[in-house]
This record gives C-alpha cells, structure tokens and sequence, in this order.
C-alpha cells in the first residue's frame, strides 16, 4: 500500500490534481460567501469531494446533503475516534489480549 500511496501522490503525480483543487477551492470559496454560518460543513464537503475526486475520479459534489460526503465523513469521524489513546480497556489492561473475542 505504501508503495501505491508513494507512486499515486509523488510530487511529480500531485501536480496533476491541480485542476480539481482549484474547482474545489472555488465551489468553497463560493459556500463560505453564501452562507458563512455553515463554514463548518462546507470544509467537510470540500475534504470528502477532493478525496472522492483525487481517490477514485469522482466528480466534484457540491451539496452538503450527499448520502457519499456523509458516508466519508462518518468513517473519518470514526477512524479518529478509535485512533484516540485510552479508548480500549486493553490499553490499561495488556492481559486482556489473551480474553477470546466471542
């Protein structure tokens, strides 16, 4: 996988992205414009899309409610959740890795 990640965003790679993030950053600059309240969601939607864009070929999503954005954004939330130190009772107890998972 890494051998993958290195070749798909080389810095010689990356360039060609340029396209994309400059759609993305525009369709941003024109959420944040339209309605600043809601800034939060316009960085999450930008994030998903350019990922789903750059990732897989996934044409720019510019709306909010997109059942994809908020399948991207679910799983992100919960990488990071489980990424968080002491989440895990095995963490404080190292025994518990020998307790068979029923």
């Amino acid at each position: 996988m890494r051998k993958a990640a290195d070749e798909g965003f080389s810095k010689s790679s990356v360039k060609g992205f340029y396209e994309k993030q400059m759609t993305e950053a525009v369709l941003l600059a024109h959420d944040c414009l339209v309605k600043p309240a809601q800034w939060d969601n316009h960085f999450h939607r930008a994030a998903a899309s350019m990922i789903l864009s750059v990732v897989y070929g996934h044409p720019a999503i510019t709306s909010e409610q997109d059942p994809t954005i908020e399948a991207v954004n679910n799983f992100a939330s919960r990488v990071t959740r489980a990424a968080y130190p002491g989440v895990y009772l095995v963490e404080f107890f190292p025994w518990m890795r020998h307790i068979p998972s029923r």
